[in-house]
């Protein structure tokens, strides 16, 4: 299904309710030209249910009742088998800050892609190439739907690349999170922490470092945290070299743990201990599964009555148009990675991928090998939760 909502009504600053929606129809095959003027479309995934009525809304869009945010939940009711959906329609110009447009030194190329990345002549950009509003920042800010763009790959360049979209990096780790909780004033001497396998012992005093323990008569909760997570941070100690520490700012009680790197999967975390709770898990993903749109677009030119010749008295406006093309064409490649960029996987179109190593940093790159511009209208990121590690 497709939604079409109007351009001047649509507040890219996210004020609600966004833009009036005109009509709502099927989407049509591969090769079908769709006149757009003054309207954007918003494609639903396959398979969402989504109902749209005089009530719908888009912002804002974090509302469980939005039209993004309703697609999303019942794009991921279609496949139970996933626990959790990430997703960017680019409505918004907050959409557009989740881009990195900066150098970055590891976009997908023949050795850092499986299966590996092969485009004679055509190398990875120096940064992402595209077209996009400014989400922030001096000059003119504006984000209009179905406008942002993966350039296409250069040609008359000594050394060509092919035009992306890179996101910035998004942190799995909040969706399956693993963490120390600090439940009382007062921890007994000898209490134990085990962090993959090793101790973190109560003492009834100051820490010591290089003796991996902490103060558990620090004198209150917040301390105690506090001191946990200076004891793991502590390179004298046993821990630093396989986890992070932070205490988390809303809960000053909790010490969150994140793996390093953070593809590690061993840590495992149990207590022995009064005044404790533990909860073990294992933070990212190690499988992804995505739906995204794109499209290609045409432009008419303006004809006026001053013409002459065979168009004279004519009088026909530019007509934009949206292209609909197929969701995997032979120029287009996308790609996943949980180690913030280090190591990417193709992905497929709505086909599981194994990533083979669990990861809590997601990127995503939209890569354009061909000669046309390839608009990329939004995408959805299906993962499970991993089990606690063994």
């Amino acid at each position: 299904m497709r939604i079409f909502a109007d351009i001047a009504t649509h507040d890219s600053t996210g004020v609600a309710p966004g833009g009036r929606i005109i009509r709502t129809d099927s989407t049509p095959v591969a090769g079908t030209d769709t006149p757009t003027n003054g309207q954007f479309v918003f494609t639903v995934p396959e398979g969402a249910a989504l109902e749209v009525d005089p009530t719908s809304f888009w912002f804002p869009q974090e509302d469980v009742n939005s039209i993004p945010s309703q697609t999303a939940a019942e794009f991921l009711v279609r496949y139970p088998m996933y626990d959790h959906i990430l997703y960017n329609f680019y409505l918004d110009n907050v959409d557009v800050t989740s881009l990195d447009i900066a150098a970055f030194a590891t976009l997908p190329a023949s050795g850092n892609t499986t299966p590996a990345l092969l485009a004679p002549g055509i190398s990875a950009p120096a940064s992402a190439r595209c077209q996009l509003g400014r989400g922030s920042g001096a000059g003119d800010v504006g984000m209009v739907p179905n406008s942002l763009a993966l350039s296409p790959a250069s040609s008359a360049r000594a050394s060509n690349v092919y035009g992306c979209i890179l996101t910035t990096t998004i942190d799995l780790w909040d969706y399956n999170p693993c963490y120390i909780d600090v439940t009382g004033g007062f921890v007994p001497p000898t209490s134990k922490i085990f962090l993959a396998g090793f101790p973190l012992e109560s003492v009834n005093g100051a820490r010591t470092p290089g003796n991996d323990d902490f103060n558990g008569n620090a004198g209150s909760a917040i301390a105690i945290t506090t001191d946990i997570a200076a004891a793991i941070n502590d390179a004298a100690n046993s821990f630093s070299a396989f986890v992070v520490a932070f205490v988390d700012p809303a809960n000053p009680t909790r010490v969150e743990l994140r793996p390093v790197p953070s593809t590690f999967t061993g840590l495992t975390l149990t207590q022995a201990a009064n005044g404790i709770s533990v909860v073990e898990s294992h933070p990212g993903t190690d499988e992804v599964m995505m739906w995204w749109k794109v499209s290609e677009s045409s432009t008419t030119e303006d004809q006026g009555f001053s013409n002459q010749g065979a168009t004279a008295g004519l009088n026909d406006p530019a007509v934009k148009s949206l292209v609909e093309i197929e969701q995997e064409p032979a120029a287009l490649r996308v790609y996943a990675s949980v180690d913030d960029g280090v190591s990417w996987f193709q992905v497929p179109y709505l086909e599981p991928i194994d990533l083979v190593s669990a990861g809590t940093e997601l990127r995503l790159c939209f890569v354009n090998l061909g000669s046309t511009r390839t608009y990329l209208h939004g995408f959805c990121v299906l993962f499970p939760d991993l089990p606690a590690p063994l």
